[in-house]
């Protein structure tokens, strides 16, 4: 995370009114931030120091009403162009959905599994995670065959090693320390 994007997010959540949209923010802004890195025409015409601000500006306004983006949105987003951030809106985005998700009480995790798991088994490692974290949990699984069993999750920077190999080097060290060897 670069050092802006913290300040960046929270204060868009501070000044934000009251009842606001957060997700209908973050879908519209989403896919501006998808527009700008899909296409390089663009991002080469906002890096440009020969165009003029405006063009800018009017640029930027153009495509948040493409999006749909509602007024103070599009205005937190012409505050990130005149102050060259613009370009790492995807950064701020993903700082922002982090803040309103601990707001909530929601924690994202990045569980890694050696199979496809069912829903079944999803629902038992989220619930899992929920009660070791005290927080409510959303996953995104992905496949990793190197682990032999279990998961591993990761959420920030903690990390929950349910995997068989750390069951492993716990049970080795509990005897290690048993037995002195």
């Amino acid at each position: 995370m670069s050092s802006f994007t913290y300040p960046y997010a929270r204060a868009f959540v501070e000044a934000a009114p009251k009842g606001y949209d957060f997700a209908a923010f973050q879908e519209a802004a989403t896919a501006l931030e998808h527009a700008l890195q899909s296409n390089p025409k663009l991002r080469a015409f906002l890096l440009a120091p020969t165009v003029p601000r405006e063009a800018k500006s009017k640029t930027v306004a153009e495509l948040g009403r493409r999006v749909k983006l509602d007024e103070f949105g599009a205005r937190f987003l012409q505050v990130m162009l005149k102050n060259h951030r613009l370009l790492e809106a995807g950064q701020v985005l993903k700082t922002l959905r982090d803040l309103l998700d601990a707001k909530e009480g929601i924690l994202r995790v990045r569980v890694t599994v050696p199979s496809a798991v069912s829903a079944e088994e999803q629902k038992m490692i989220e619930e899992a995670l929920a009660a070791r974290t005290g927080m409510n949990v959303r996953m995104q699984v992905g496949l990793d065959p190197q682990i032999l069993g279990g998961f591993i999750a990761r959420a920030g920077s903690h990390v929950f090693d349910g995997s068989v190999q750390a069951a492993v080097r716990r049970f080795q060290a509990q005897v290690k320390g048993r037995t002195g060897a």
